[in-house]
């Protein structure tokens, strides 16, 4: 790796809003008129370019390794916390997760919203906060431990079962 780069070709990573993908390459290409180096990240539906000098932000981070995983798995099975009664509390509270990007704060989320369930129907936000967050959850496992994504959804799937 370039000691200018934080992040190499190869490397896996997680944007709050596109989710995991690798980078793929390091190109040139124009943004405001200007050609500047960019990383290539493929993601499962989209390729988008990061501005190398804007790699290190909040929206950006390394795919979790196997500690906070496990840490993660264990906030996935431990009680939940109550969610808000108001539906629209409920909806500012997954975005404002969803923005801060932790991946310990989602599977606390996702541990929130199922339990959820168990009392009430889940709105379309809450809906999708669950379909996104365990197929990120996913995806970060079938790279953290190397596993076909088949093998990581049903471990997700397993765990989410515990619940």
């Amino acid at each position: 790796m370039s000691s200018d780069l934080i992040y190499d070709v190869g490397d896996w990573i997680v944007h709050n809003a596109y989710g995991v993908g690798q980078i793929k390459s390091i190109e040139k290409r124009p943004v405001h008129g200007e050609k500047v180096k960019t990383f290539k990240v493929k993601t499962k539906n989209a390729t988008y370019w990061l501005p190398v000098q804007e790699a290190d932000n909040s929206r950006i981070r390394r795919v979790v390794n196997k500690r906070k995983l496990r840490r993660a798995m264990r906030a996935l099975r431990s009680k939940p916390e109550e969610m808000a009664e108001n539906y629209k509390s409920r909806n500012a509270f997954i975005r404002e997760v969803f923005q801060d990007g932790s991946f310990l704060k989602l599977a606390r989320l996702l541990r929130d919203v199922l339990a959820l369930r168990e009392h009430k129907a889940l709105n379309m936000t809450e809906k999708d906060a669950v379909e996104k967050i365990t197929e990120r959850f996913a995806r970060e496992y079938a790279v953290c431990y190397d596993v076909p994504l088949t093998d990581a959804r049903r471990k997700i799937n397993e765990t989410i079962q515990e619940i």
